[in-house]
């Protein structure tokens, strides 16, 4: 098992016992809380962990890598950013999508590139934010985030070729 998840683990179980014994309610409550969200969550990562396996069966390694990984350059992270606006569903359904596209050659940075895509900007939510912000701002918001997105694969990249990975 994973020792930063276990490390994590142990911080979390520790610290609802702290709290369970201080503020019995509030501890009770954040538990309330974790387990609706785990709730919601759930449904979102198993569809996305088998999604992402059949990614990785459909598409042969050499092809991602081909689109996305590092001889793909800043092409590959432009396009991992396109699809990333795609994204629809709960946050927690990329990260088992993107871990699947590490696994068949994507580069980190496509992978962040996507990710943060997918986070930031998911052109199916757009619509429900011009209410809110207006159109001019919900899309300088998005063409700045897609921006940033595009910069901070490259910057992953870069920093990524520096350390040796």
């Amino acid at each position: 098992m994973d020792r930063t998840l276990l490390m994590f683990g142990a911080l979390t179980v520790t610290a609802y016992a702290l709290l369970s014994w201080l503020r019995p309610a509030k501890a009770a409550h954040g538990l309330d809380i974790a387990v609706d969200m785990f709730l919601q969550a759930l449904p979102w990562i198993v569809v996305s962990m088998f999604m992402a396996g059949l990614l990785a069966q459909l598409f042969q390694p050499a092809f991602i890598a081909r689109l996305l990984g590092r001889d793909s350059g800043i092409a590959g992270i432009v396009l991992a950013a396109l699809m990333g606006l795609c994204g629809t569903g709960s946050k927690w359904a990329v990260y088992p999508l993107a871990a699947g596209l590490l696994a068949v050659g994507a580069s980190p940075g496509s992978v962040f590139s996507f990710v943060t895509t997918w986070q930031l900007v998911s052109l199916p939510r757009l619509p429900a934010e011009v209410p809110f912000y207006g159109p001019r701002f919900t899309l300088v918001r998005a063409l700045v985030s897609v921006v940033i997105a595009i910069l901070g694969g490259i910057l992953v990249e870069l920093l990524e070729t520096r350390t040796g990975r």
